[in-house]
């Protein structure tokens, strides 16, 4: 019988994290050795190629997965990790994803689906994930903050260096009388244009438009095309404020792809 069938329980401790058998070896690399004799470079890689029987990938791949699987676990259990985040929100509404995650989590015997309980051995798996966050990652608390990040076609590869860069422009442009801002607009990733400060005692600016993202990835790409026709923000904040929001979204719209090449391949 396939060791896989007997319930996890019943061949380990459930009480213990997911590994607990491995043996370290200090003098041989990769140091951790499973029951079967095959070495792995850390928990977490016996974990997710070992048992679960997936491509490591990049580094940040394997990271992004890694930790999008841990916070999926802590929102199923909310018992082992504190958690804000019900399990739905982390798949940002695309319930196509969420089912073939929850049939792939139920498939491996870690939990029944996305809105059951974990298993014993999902939720030592959970443990294990828990204990093996990196040093970057561990301050980041579980959950949405924690996958935030790895969203986008860039993987958060280049995260720090457009936070440098595109921070500058907007401390530039704090001085301006109409201004683009990146803002957390509830759990979206969004871009506010602020008018001219109004009002004889306090004076504030007025949102006159606004536009909500899927990822952190996509709001910095439309963001940083805005920073580098920064000379038309005047004129673009005029014409918000004229016309109203859906003119101002027209205008963009026709000039960003109208400076594009036609590829015909």
């Amino acid at each position: 019988m396939d060791q896989h069938e007997i319930p996890y329980e019943q061949r380990r401790n459930p009480s213990l994290p997911f590994g607990y058998w491995c043996i370290a070896d200090p003098e041989g690399y990769p140091h951790l050795i499973d029951e079967l004799g095959r070495r792995w470079p850390s928990l977490r890689e016996y974990i997710w190629c070992g048992r679960l029987g997936m491509a490591r990938g990049s580094n940040w791949e394997f990271t992004a997965t890694t930790e999008f699987l841990l916070a999926v676990l802590a929102a199923i259990d909310r018992r082992v990790v504190d958690i804000e985040e019900s399990v739905n929100d982390l798949f940002a509404g695309a319930w196509d994803i969420a089912r073939n995650y929850a049939s792939w989590l139920e498939g491996h015997k870690l939990a029944e689906g996305l809105t059951g309980d974990l298993t014993p051995e999902g939720r030592a798996i959970l443990v294990a994930l828990a204990s093996t966050r990196s040093a970057e990652a561990a301050p980041i608390p579980i959950g949405h903050p924690t996958v935030a990040p790895w969203r986008g076609l860039d993987g958060g590869e280049t995260h720090d260096e457009r936070e440098r860069v595109l921070g500058v422009n907007e401390a530039f442009a704090e001085n301006l009388p109409g201004r683009f801002v990146r803002e957390q607009i509830g759990r979206e990733w969004g871009i506010k244009l602020i008018g001219a400060p109004e009002g004889a005692n306090i004076p504030l600016g007025r949102v006159l438009w606004t536009m909500t993202f899927p990822d952190q990835y996509a709001r910095d790409r439309l963001f940083a095309w805005l920073v580098h026709r920064i000379d038309r923000w005047e004129a673009w904040t005029a014409l918000a404020s004229k016309d109203g929001a859906q003119a101002f979204t027209e205008h963009i719209l026709r000039l960003r792809f109208a400076d594009e090449t036609i590829d015909l391949s």
